[in-house]
């Protein structure tokens, strides 16, 4: 390129040999004093010329010629992440800044590198047509350095680079020491950020890659809105495919962050996506960038065996076990006795089963199970503890309380069933369910018991009068069958008629059971006289049982209030059966189980409840009574007649733990705790201690990286001997095509393990971390999603300033310098072009005229 030249300049190259000229003038000199005639002097004439031009060919005379150079090549980022307003900028930064010329030579990079000039450039960006041959759907900055330090003209000096630094292939930091070698210094200008984009970008997707075991963790959105107004939309969690999260959200301009809470309740590899849909898909034009997926494997879960009186009763138990992240087996013990093993349980619950249905040899074998380090607890019900006959089994010395068997006082007991037989309660087989809670309630009653049933509408109807259990027992099934839905509903005379039949049965413990669907005739005051009455007076006791949303239930929980019994309500009628019989357990001369609602207590500091440790506690319905033990620990306790009866008492044995929890985990008992969301976590700290981590887990954390084109990986031994994670020093890597590789990881420093792995495509990458001691240790399974949006070509609202950096500073050059400070001298060209062909020519032109002339003149 020669875009200026200067004048010509002349010089020999050997000056020194025109003093050979000096021989041409001799031999001039001699022919014309020898020359007789006029013609003869042209002879020696020419001789003497030709003699000069070979001398002066001799002294090789050049004509120079100077003209400035050409820029160094400059490098231009054409890829698709680079929009037209950063175009402009560009081309007004090497034209007017830097004042580069339309022949100055360029390279235009995208996925891969083009030569050009800087006039291609111009045109390109100005006309927008990019450049299709660099592949402009994605970028790879390391391609683009290794071919500008393979290109001379680039070499010794500094070279201007135009480029935002967002790279989707390659790794620009392996082309570092390339440019090195070539002393090329990287002067690198950023054009400005995309400032304003109408695309909404999920940027980052953050969760834990490895748990040692199922447990909450919180899943972290982070969106990014481009545009200038605020764009609404949803994200969306899933789990393995199923939604397990939603939120509507609103994204002011700028990044924001969403945590979701999730809990995981199984062991494996779990894939977890975060979705976001906008309301309006004109504020987001790539919708590439609107996913991402992550993984989260989970270590074999700790197991707990649930041994319950049946599955539903183990319900609440089961969900608390779950998302503890621990694994619950429950075995509803229903029939016959359980022989089963307890050997590979972190914890057994025993839930409300009584001691004749697990085997005296399973029993021994929990006993031992303890003994060795096992966590054993007892839980409440009307089948635990000595109401289940635990007092002389082998598992009373484990237990850290005192059990009492039931103690019923010899007393003659008197059961009364008045039910509701108004025309409304044949509606929804309301009063069929009834007679078969009456039918129920007399197989718990012993023979002696006495047993009357009054059916009432406006008047009173006696099915069954007041009469031993033994004597109606054949035809009561056949006189309770008598009853019939009709007439309106009038209370105060089949309460009376009770009255009047408890009054005479002699006995000591007397209870009356009322039933109904509606309201009912009289004023209030007549039963609050009527009931408080039979209670004070005749030592009655009256329970109220309200069927559906229309009875007067104000009236009912006002008479068992006045009458010292129980008010019940149900909306469906099948459950009247097991209502008749919980009322007469707790009414029936029981002192063992104690069916009364009372506030539990607890003190600060406790190593079990921690925090929930003398907090205010929701009311219970009941319990079983035991006592402390000496040395045992009690947790909760209520305050009976001044004395204290645990709740919750634990204590060590062997090398294991017992507790008691000595009310229900059923919500008969405990039912307010688990309306007012203290049920879990009460027994997330109860289940905490008995299943604590165990010292010699390893701690180890997984960390998993994306970064041009590679998974990164890191094992980070954080135990007491960190040196031993050393022998984990593989990972077999299956690619998203099926393809499997190994690869090793180092330990850089103690206790730390790190490795990358190839990733070029999109996909799923799972890991299987390989220790050569074998069965040292069992990893959580490891995968890693690589987004499709990796390779998405995007306008960014910023540069990569953090690797443009890297790459000015380890060159030696400079990130966006001054356009004044960058050097773009051209170097001046010197061309010489010798004159000898010419004067040798021109020699032998002379030479044959001499000869020519020489004859004519002879």
């Amino acid at each position: 390129m020669i875009p200026t030249v200067s004048p010509h300049d002349l010089s020999f190259a050997h000056r020194e040999l025109l003093y050979l000229l000096a021989i041409p003038a001799i031999v001039l000199l001699w022919g014309l004093v020898n020359a007789r005639e006029i013609r003869r002097v042209f002879a020696p004439l020419m001789r003497a010329i030709v003699l000069a031009l070979f001398v002066v060919a001799l002294a090789n005379p050049q004509q120079v010629m100077h003209s400035e150079g050409a820029a160094r090549p400059a490098i231009a980022d054409a890829s698709a992440s680079i929009t037209p307003a950063m175009r402009a900028w560009t081309l007004k930064l090497i034209r007017d800044d830097l004042g580069l010329r339309a022949a100055d030579p360029a390279y235009m990079f995208a996925a891969s590198a083009v030569p050009e000039s800087i006039g291609a450039v111009e045109s390109a960006f100005a006309n927008g047509t990019g450049c299709a041959e660099c592949g402009p759907g994605a970028t790879n900055l390391e391609s683009a350095l290794y071919r500008i330090a393979a290109d001379p003209d680039a070499h010794g000096g500094p070279a201007v680079m135009v480029t935002d630094g967002w790279q989707n292939r390659g790794d620009a930091e392996r082309a570092i020491s390339a440019i090195v070698s070539a002393e090329i210094r990287l002067d690198i200008f950023t054009p400005p950020g995309a400032r304003s984009i109408p695309n909404v970008a999920m940027t980052a997707l953050s969760l834990p890659p490895a748990l040692e075991k199922a447990a909450p963790f919180a899943l972290g959105v982070t969106m990014e809105n481009l545009n200038d107004l605020p764009a609404a939309g949803t994200i969306t969690i899933e789990r393995d495919g199923a939604v397990i999260d939603e939120r509507k959200v609103t994204l002011a301009r700028g990044s924001q962050r969403f945590d979701f809470p999730v809990r995981t309740e199984t062991a494996g590899l779990a894939s977890y996506t975060a979705a976001f849909k906008p309301d309006n898909p004109a504020l987001d034009a790539y919708p590439e960038d609107d996913s991402l997926k992550g993984w989260v494997g989970v270590g074999a879960r700790r197991k707990v065996l649930i041994l319950s009186d049946s599955a539903r009763d183990a319900n609440y138990l089961g969900i608390v076990v779950n998302r503890m992240g621990l694994e619950p087996t429950v075995v509803p013990v229903t029939g016959g006795t359980w022989d089963g093993a307890v050997s590979g349980y972190d914890a057994v619950l025993i839930n409300n089963v009584p001691s004749e249905r697990i085997a005296p040899a399973a029993q021994n074998a929990m006993a031992e199970y303890v003994r060795r380090g096992g966590s054993l607890a007892m839980i409440g019900g009307d089948s635990s503890f000595g109401l289940g006959g635990y007092a002389d089994s082998p598992l009373a010395a484990v237990m850290p309380v005192t059990m009492k068997p039931p103690q019923h006082k010899e007393k003659k007991r008197a059961l009364i069933l008045i039910i509701d037989k108004s025309g409304s309660m044949g509606r929804n087989d309301k009063l069929t369910y009834a007679k078969a809670a009456a039918e129920t309630v007399t197989r718990t009653l012993k023979d002696n018991d006495l047993i009357g049933v009054i059916g009432f509408d406006s008047q009173p109807f006696v099915v069954i009068p007041l009469q031993s259990v033994g004597q109606s027992r054949p035809y009561f099934d056949q006189m309770i069958n008598r009853l019939s839905a009709h007439g309106q509903t009038f209370m105060i005379p089949a309460l009376r008629e009770a009255e009047r039949m408890l009054g005479n049965s002699g006995a000591q413990v007397k209870h009356v059971v009322v039933l109904t669907d509606g309201e009912t005739g009289g004023t209030a005051e007549m039963y609050y006289d009527l009931v408080s009455r039979m209670h004070h007076d005749a030592n009655t006791t009256i329970s109220t049982i309200a069927i559906g949303r229309d009875a007067n239930v104000d009236l009912l929980q006002a008479i068992a209030r006045y009458g010292g019994g129980s008010y019940y309500q149900t909306d469906s009628p099948r459950n009247l059966p097991q209502l008749f019989v919980q009322d007469f357990r707790a009414h029936g001369g029981e002192i063992t189980m104690v069916e009364k609602e009372f506030t539990p207590r607890s003190e600060s500091p406790d190593a079990i409840l921690k925090d929930l440790a003398a907090r205010q506690m929701p009311p219970l319905k009941g319990y079983v009574s035991t006592e402390i033990k000496p040395r045992a620990t009690m947790s909760m306790y209520v305050d009976r007649s001044g004395t204290r009866e645990p709740v919750i008492a634990s204590w060590k044995y062997g090398a294991g733990k017992a507790m008691a929890v000595t009310t229900d985990a059923s919500g008969r008992w405990s039912g307010r705790w688990v309306s007012a969301n203290v049920f879990q976590p009460l027994w997330d700290r109860i289940l905490a201690w008995m299943t604590p981590e165990m010292p010699a887990e390893p701690k180890i954390d997984v960390a998993l990286g994306y970064n041009a084109g590679r998974i990164n990986i890191k094992l980070t031994d954080y135990s007491a001997e960190p040196g031993n994670a050393a022998r984990l020093v593989t990972v077999l890597v299956t690619r998203p095509d099926g393809t499997r590789t190994e690869t090793a990881l180092t330990e850089e420093v103690v206790g730390e393990l790190s490795g990358s792995i190839d990733a070029p495509a999109p996909g799923n990458y799972y890991f299987e971390v390989r220790s050569p001691a074998g069965k040292d240790k069992k990893f959580p399974p490891l995968a890693f999603t690589v987004s499709p949006s990796v390779n998405a070509e995007l306008p960014r609202p910023e540069p990569n300033y953090g690797l443009l950096e890297q790459l000015a500073s380890a060159t030696g050059g400079r990130l966006n310098p001054s356009p004044a400070e960058v050097s773009t001298q051209r170097a001046t060209l010197e061309r010489r072009v010798s004159m000898n062909p010419y004067l040798l020519v021109a020699a032998m032109i002379m030479l044959i005229g001499e000869a020519l002339v020489r004859r004519l003149t002879a």
